[in-house]
């Protein structure tokens, strides 16, 4: 079978030639008077399309409405004559009279857009058209030289129906009529024009499954599918089309070949630079909409909680099987993911993205090799779903169990280390969790093959029995405000990246958030420290790989080893290895560094670190607790008492004694990978791997029927008794 090639929004941006229609709505207020806002800022909208390299047409409604306004106003400047000559020269509410305020309007409309346009440097031209025009193939085709020469030229053609002698009120059934109004106009107009987008504004945003009302949130179908559910309110309070006059006229351009349509709200600023640069806003028609892509925030993770109930019904046996697949895959498309990321690395440092970002973006043979050894490591470890934690009898014959049990749906959010895709995807799936998952938009090239790849795999390791649906790739900031608000639909929000990053996520979302704040990690030299030790370790530590969350970023340092030179020889080797030195108050004075700037709070995430001198352990454990973000911070000594005291009164999550700082990571802890490093005290903390995504169930069985009554009654006792695990503590495979 043919593959059939779907649309979703980031394909919008790709379309050269727009034509977009703007309703009598858009461009007049309720009173009937001109709405210049929304006018210049829509006509602001086109000029940039067309610097851009877009083509555009524009439909517009609004002659009528603006002509109105007119006449009525000459109505009353010429009472004192009418009442003189006698007799009704003008009837507002006479449909025959309309056609007087069409011809009014137009003039001055097209007046408006003329003098908005020239200001921009834009020429505009007109068109008016009758019903007519589109009956004979000669004129049609007229309309199409037209229409391709203007274009060419970089004119704005602006179209509108000839109100002046078509004023009607056909029905849409009407087989004679080839439009009705100037949404089915704008239909014929890019099916005509071999538009690949029609955009239709109008004064609501979009299609609702809901008539819109003040009392209660509107809910907007993002994508048209043919089983959307939903219902008309009534016509738009301008103009003579209403909604269900805007769904027919996309069908129609979509049945006549018109790519993609947006039925969206003229009142949101710049709703067609949006829309075009991929933005969910407005509803989307399509002949074959990329569903995965456009679906609702709702629609994603019910379709990712469905798949990860498909996944646990796999053995164990087989999602370790699936899971080593996905570790050949990698390596077996090396060469694929290295080309993808190299468009990111290229991209970001045209951009002239931060070096500490480029640095996190970088994929090569031998992260990916890492990467591939965790998921192995992952796949050959103990069962996770239904591991048996606990078992006791609460009764003769009333036997309880506690067994891991996975979260539900996760949603992932982690910026520019695509790394951290096949990391969590890996974990989710062992987990047996459905996920959602943000990368930065810097690493789009890499994290849209991986994820291709990653459920490829998936979906044809397990004969098609877990749907591709169970990782669903975020692309845009706009989804993840929509998914952030879904706390019935999505159990927990893990954040990897800035402080900033996680500090919005938790600001904006009522579901639970996993994840750490900044990675002020720090390295304590003790007075009976070895040296020779300590350089190896805090050089590791701060250039292994500087950019890491768990990169040592504050050198604490005993006074007393400022005898003998022994910390200056530290401080050469650092400074030979390319490290800034910033000095706290008192090692700028006695050490000769610049003084600090930014306070010990701060996380270079670069070639650079703040070293500070104290007067021992307990000042060194009071500035770590004071300062730190309860990352990972070690102690470098001899003396095991000091060691002991430090690990046992350093409030962090990883606390080390002659160790880097860079050891804190999921895959070193034999984790297999993290999906990243919690520092909240509640629930999982530092490296959180597999166990961090379970939560349990509690089963209970009964041998005979137990009821409580029984036991409220005395005639049956509890016993509490602890059982033994099975030998094999596995619930199910």
């Amino acid at each position: 079978m043919e593959k059939v090639s779907t649309i979703g929004r980031k394909d919008l941006a790709n379309f050269k030639r727009v034509v977009i229609k703007v309703g009598t709505s858009v461009v007049s207020n309720e009173d009937g008077s001109v709405a210049l806002d929304r006018i210049g800022n829509f006509v602001e909208q086109i000029s940039q399309l067309l610097h851009d390299g877009k083509e555009v047409i524009l439909v517009t409604s609004g002659a009528v409405m603006m002509g109105k306004r007119a006449l009525l106003q000459q109505t009353i400047v010429s009472t004192p004559l009418r009442a003189h000559v006698g007799g009704k020269v003008f009837n507002v509410d006479d449909p025959r009279d309309l056609r007087a305020c069409a011809a009014a309007g137009q003039f001055r409309l097209m007046a408006l857009y003329d003098i908005l346009f020239s200001q921009k440097g834009v020429q505009c031209s007109q068109i008016l058209l009758t019903d007519a025009d589109f009956h004979l193939p000669e004129k049609r085709a007229n309309l199409r030289l037209t229409l391709n020469t203007l274009l060419k030229l970089g004119i704005l053609p602006i179209l509108n129906e000839n109100d002046v002698v078509t004023m009607r009120s056909p029905t849409r059934d009407d087989v004679a009529v080839a439009f009705w109004d100037n949404d089915s106009l704008a239909c014929l107009i890019a099916a005509e024009a071999g538009a690949k987008l029609l955009v239709l504004l109008t004064d609501v945003e979009g299609l609702y499954k809901k008539p819109p009302a003040k009392d209660r949130k509107n809910e907007v179908i993002h994508t048209y599918i043919p089983e959307t559910e939903f219902k008309i309110g009534s016509l738009s309070k301008a103009g003579r089309g209403g909604m269900q006059a805007k769904i027919d006229a996309a069908l129609n351009a979509v049945k006549q070949g018109v790519t993609t349509v947006v039925i969206a709200s003229g009142y949101m600023p710049n709703v067609c630079l949006k829309i075009i640069g991929g933005e969910r806003i407005g509803t989307l028609f399509t002949q074959h909409p990329d569903v995965d892509k456009t679906a609702s925030g709702k629609s994603i993770a019910n379709h990712a909680r469905r798949a990860s109930r498909l996944l646990q019904k796999l053995s164990n046996a087989e999602r370790c099987e699936i899971m080593l697949k996905v570790a050949d895959a990698l390596l077996q498309h090396q060469a694929e993911i290295v080309a993808a990321n190299q468009k990111d690395v290229e991209a970001a440092e045209r951009g002239k993205l931060a070096a500490s970002l480029v640095s996190r973006l970088k994929l090569n043979a031998d992260k990916l090799a890492v990467l591939a050894d965790g998921i192995r490591q992952l796949a050959r470890s103990e069962p996770a779903i239904g591991r048996v934690l606990r078992r006791t009898e609460l009764a003769d014959g009333l036997v309880l169990q506690q067994e891991t049990s996975p979260i539900g749906v996760l949603m992932v959010i982690f910026e520019s280390r695509p790394d951290a895709l096949p990391q969590v995807a890996a974990l989710s799936f062992m987990s047996g969790n459905g996920l959602l998952v943000k990368g930065g938009k810097e690493a789009a090239y890499s994290n849209a093959l991986l994820h291709r790849l990653i459920t490829d795999t998936i979906f044809d390791a397990s004969g098609g029995r877990v749907p591709r649906e169970l990782i669903h790739l975020v692309e845009s900031r706009d989804d993840v405000h929509e998914l952030l608000q879904l706390d019935e639909h999505i159990d927990l929000v893990i954040p990897r990246g800035s402080s900033q990053l996680v500090a919005n996520i938790k600001a904006n979302t009522k579901i639970p958030v996993l994840g750490h704040a900044d990675g002020v990690c720090h390295v304590y030299i003790d007075q009976a420290a070895d040296m020779d030790k300590a350089r190896r370790l805090v050089l590791d530590a701060k250039t292994d790989y500087p950019a890491a969350c768990n990169a040592v970023e504050t050198l604490l340092v005993h006074e007393a080893l400022l005898d003998g030179q022994r910390i200056q020889r530290l401080l050469s080797a650092l400074r030979k290895a390319g490290v800034q030195l910033f000095g706290g108050p008192r090692a700028a004075e006695h050490l000769s560094l610049n003084p600090m700037t930014d306070g010990f709070r701060k996380e270079y995430s670069s070639l650079a670190m703040t070293v500070e001198l104290v007067d021992g352990l307990d000042q060194a454990i009071e500035h770590i607790n004071k300062y730190g973000s309860s990352h990972t911070d070690a102690i470098i000594t001899e003396h095991q008492e000091t060691a002991v005291r430090f690990q046992n009164e350093v409030d962090s999550a990883c606390v080390f004694h002659n160790c880097s700082t860079r050891f804190a990571d999921g895959y070193r802890f034999g984790l297999g990978a993290e999906v990243g490093i919690s520092t909240g005290r509640i629930g999982a903390r530092g490296p959180v791997g597999i166990e961090g995504l379970l939560t349990c169930k509690w089963r209970l069985t009964s041998a005979a029927g137990e009821v409580v009554a029984d036991f409220s009654n005395q005639k049956k006792r509890f016993t509490h008794k602890p059982l033994p695990l099975e030998p094999n503590t596995t619930a199910k495979l």
